[in-house]
């Protein structure tokens, strides 16, 4: 009685999880159906709310969110792939189940017209039966359930330690004028890290450990590769992500199942990055050769007037005028203080915002503006906060008394003082100085005499 004992207890655990595993393919489709909208919808809310600040951050917080956001874009798309995925495989699983019970003796090989003798054969040979399509589909849907959720512990843990390692790296970056190359930097280490200390402890213990026994023996061999497993180890939360990947890894085909891993990382960032691009651009597509960005600057771009608002609007710190077409004396032109931007080339005119006899005067000198050539005084710009831009900034009219009616441009240069010969102020400046020609269609209003 004592010997069995330990096999009734094994049974009775067995049946325990075969109850709990039937209860928990329902909470799978639940969770699917739900998170599939969550995660489609999260990285537009996200780019949204973080588009509504962005002319707002500093330096560190740019990185942080530029970052943060492509990651978990990518994450978010690449997880709600794997969902609907899943949510099919488990759907056909169902459908299986229903019909294995209507149809228990499975494909009825002798009422099958359309077949010949020589095709019902081969498929009699060839084709499972259900039962074992049922345990196949089940076994996949499982084991992507659970990749799912090793996928999404490491993303997030990858995606804090980036943020982290690029915000430290971008600000010591900064000290020294060189933000993007300290960005580089400490991208290089982190995939030293990530990519290189794991490979070197699979070329180590995985090739030359089991190949040469005196190296398994050897304390100073066994301590390094220890020390550089924990390394390793920061990587990925262990205790979380590997008995689920090594499970799964060494009950399936090993080198397909990493390949497909990497695979899936590969996306997320690659989707990730895309996403966040497009996000900021106008468009992705090669095929606008004939009118590129380059030449759509000096014509009409929606962005110069605040009648024609777009998402982009959020993202650009350019400046705007109230409408394309003008009829009365002014157009009013506001200039976006963006401190990302500005904040270096201030603190080079005026010292600090501290230290400067005249702010206002300060903010005035980091631009002209003239219109048709002709010069427009800054000392008439005032400060300005637009709540409905999110936005401060200077606030000016540009005179139109002088000027026959049609199409005309109001040029406006940033940073204007910026000699081409000096270098920037920090690599992250990809110019000195910028231009804004804005467009407008005057047509001045007429009043006819009284009689």
């Amino acid at each position: 009685m004592e010997e069995k004992k330990p096999e009734t207890r094994l049974m009775a655990e067995s049946e325990a999880m075969d109850r709990l595993r039937d209860r928990t393919d329902e909470l799978e489709l639940i969770i699917s159906s739900l998170t599939i909208f969550a995660l489609f919808s999260l990285p537009g809310w996200l780019f949204n709310n973080i588009a509504n600040i962005y002319t707002h951050l500093s330096t560190s917080l740019v990185i942080a969110s530029t970052v943060g956001t492509a990651v978990l874009a990518g994450t978010s798309y690449g997880l709600a792939a794997c969902f609907v995925v899943h949510l099919m495989a488990r759907a056909y699983w169902v459908g299986l189940i229903g019909l294995r019970t209507v149809f228990p003796e499975g494909i009825n090989w002798s009422n099958t017209p359309g077949l010949g003798p020589l095709s019902r054969a081969y498929y009699r040979d060839t084709l499972p039966d259900l039962d074992t399509v049922i345990q196949n589909t089940d076994r996949l849907a499982s084991s992507l359930f659970a990749v799912i959720s090793m996928l999404t512990l490491s993303m997030l843990w990858f995606g804090t330690i980036l943020v982290a390692m690029l915000v430290v790296s971008g600000a010591v970056g900064a000290r020294f004028g060189l933000t993007n190359a300290g960005i580089v930097i400490g991208s290089i280490l982190l995939l030293a890290v990530f990519l290189g200390v794991p490979m070197l402890v699979y070329l180590l213990d995985a090739q030359l450990a089991s190949r040469v026994a005196r190296l398994r023996d050897s304390r100073i061999f066994a301590a390094l590769v220890r020390f550089l497993r924990r390394i390793a180890g920061l990587a990925y939360p262990k205790r979380l992500v590997l008995p689920v990947q090594l499970t799964l890894q060494s009950n399936t085909r090993p080198v397909a199942f990493l390949l497909a891993l990497l695979l899936s990382v590969i996306f997320i960032v690659a989707i990730g990055n895309t996403r966040a691009a497009a996000w900021r651009s106008f468009t992705l597509s090669g095929e606008f050769g004939y009118l590129d960005t380059d030449m759509v600057r000096e014509g009409l771009r929606s962005t110069y007037y605040e009648d024609m608002p777009s998402p982009l609007d959020r993202l650009r710190g350019w400046p705007r005028v109230d409408s394309f077409n003008q009829s009365g004396s002014f157009v009013r032109l506001f200039l976006p203080y963006q401190p990302l931007r500005d904040n270096l080339v201030l603190d080079q005119l005026c010292g600090s915002a501290e230290e400067a006899p005249d702010r206002i005067d300060c903010l005035r000198q980091l631009w002209t503006v003239s219109i048709d050539g002709m010069p427009v005084s800054m000392a008439t710009f005032v400060p300005a906060e637009r709540a409905d831009l999110n936005m401060r900034g200077l606030m000016g009219l540009v005179p139109l008394t002088d000027l026959e009616p049609g199409l005309r441009q109001i040029e406006v240069v940033w940073n204007p003082s910026a000699a081409e010969e000096v270098a920037p102020l920090d690599d992250r400046y990809t110019q000195r100085n910028s231009r804004y020609v804005i467009p407008i269609a005057f047509s001045p209003n007429f009043e006819m005499p009284l009689e």
